[in-house]
């Protein structure tokens, strides 16, 4: 296997596990993508993605934004965060083999399943958080097993997609159906016994989702479909001590959406509201790259309180590019997935492939995805994997 397939499959496997790894096989690729030259067959294949053009046109009104407004001083921190959506022209322009796309898949949900076994022990009290063990690990409670909850969800969510995918696509083989059935059951316990509202609101929308394309024509099945999601929810309602707190709390907080109250409800809506506030100051350009942190403080001494120097967005992807970008980079910002969207309408089974940049859409109303490291990331790699894989044509991992 050619050193591309490796690094290729190093990062599948490191990305919910190790952002240092992670980064390792960033570069790496990086490295191995100059080395190998053919930059002129490389541009012309991304000229021809106009999904590919749009990520690249939005990266570059972040360094332009650099000319607007007074306040950049979160310039650094975005443009470490946003150069990491380089990886996927990377891998777009990479010509990789089915058999490397297919062991970089196998291990991406190896590592999922080796995250989501120590989870569900920790959370059985079998054994403690990995930072007890080892000083390599983050010092974090908040942390399932290697990365912090809001992200740990979104993985299970989108594993569970490709598990979907790969179980509709199975069918041939007993060996793989069974053992895709038990990690897709580990995914989902885990996802309902920790926190983390985003993945589990990815998770309907992927199963309702891919019940309608898959049932079509049954109506009957897809009705049956809503009864099965309606389930699950209720018996983790019912049996999920986490998932019961959380939906308690949203109860509890919705009447409390006032200053003087602190709480995780209370801060998303005051940082959506005053973002909105000041986005109708200056919607067309923005603010400029960076600026979210320092003008959004300007607003009220309350609205620097809700940021509380922890909050470096709104979380909100769309309303942070419209913040610093205006309208004009919200879209640009759009029409990356408008036409990712369309790309993958044109291949096999498109409609199955074009779920995952739809639930992105969706939960990027929850947090700003596309400047997480590990989402970003995630986003990438999967984007890669549904535009490359030929999932109709499987080739059985055990080959």
């Amino acid at each position: 296997m050619k050193l591309k397939g490796i690094a290729l499959i190093t990062l599948a496997f490191f990305v919910p596990i190790s952002i240092f790894v992670t980064d390792v096989a960033v570069f790496c690729l990086v490295i191995l993508w100059l080395f190998e030259g053919q930059f002129k067959s490389k541009w012309n294949k991304i000229k021809s993605s106009p999904w590919i053009i749009s990520l690249l046109a939005l990266l570059f009104l972040y360094v332009v934004g650099m000319l607007w407004g007074p306040n950049h001083q979160g310039a650094e921190w975005l443009f470490q965060k946003s150069a990491l959506l380089l990886l996927l022209p990377i891998l777009y322009t990479f010509n990789f083999s089915q058999k490397e796309v297919k062991y970089s898949l196998f291990a991406f949900l190896s590592a999922t399943t080796l995250s989501a076994l120590i989870a569900s022990l920790i959370n059985l009290g079998l054994i403690k958080h990995l930072f007890k063990y080892s000083s390599i690990f983050a010092n974090n409670w908040q942390n399932p097993a290697f990365i912090t909850y809001t992200e740990h969800n979104i993985f299970l969510a989108f594993s569970l997609l490709v598990s979907f995918f790969l179980l509709y696509n199975s069918y041939s083989n007993r060996t793989l159906r069974i053992g895709l059935i038990l990690i897709s059951i580990l995914f989902l316990m885990n996802l309902y016994a920790e926190k983390g509202r985003s993945g589990q609101f990815a998770f309907i929308f992927i199963f309702l989702s891919f019940s309608i394309i898959t049932f079509w024509n049954k109506k009957r099945l897809i009705f049956l479909s809503v009864i099965a999601i309606v389930g699950v929810n209720l018996t983790a309602y019912f049996s999920s001590t986490q998932f019961n707190q959380r939906i308690r709390k949203i109860q509890i907080q919705v009447n409390q959406l006032e200053k003087n109250k602190t709480n995780n409800l209370n801060t998303r809506y005051y940082l959506f509201k005053y973002s909105f506030e000041k986005i109708k100051e200056k919607p067309v350009f923005g603010y400029g790259t960076g600026s979210f942190v320092k003008e959004f403080s300007s607003i009220s001494e309350h609205a620097t309180k809700i940021l509380a120097g922890v909050h470096k967005t709104p979380h909100n992807n769309y309303l942070f590019i419209w913040f610093e970008l205006g309208l004009v980079g919200l879209l640009v910002f759009l029409s990356i997935f408008f036409f990712q969207l369309k790309a993958y309408k044109s291949l096999n089974q498109g409609y199955f492939r074009m779920i995952f940049p739809a639930v992105f859409l969706v939960i990027m109303m929850t947090d700003t995805y596309l400047q997480n490291h590990n989402t970003a990331v995630l986003y990438c790699y999967l984007s890669f994997i549904f535009s490359t894989y030929s999932f109709d044509k499987y080739v059985l991992f055990f080959d």
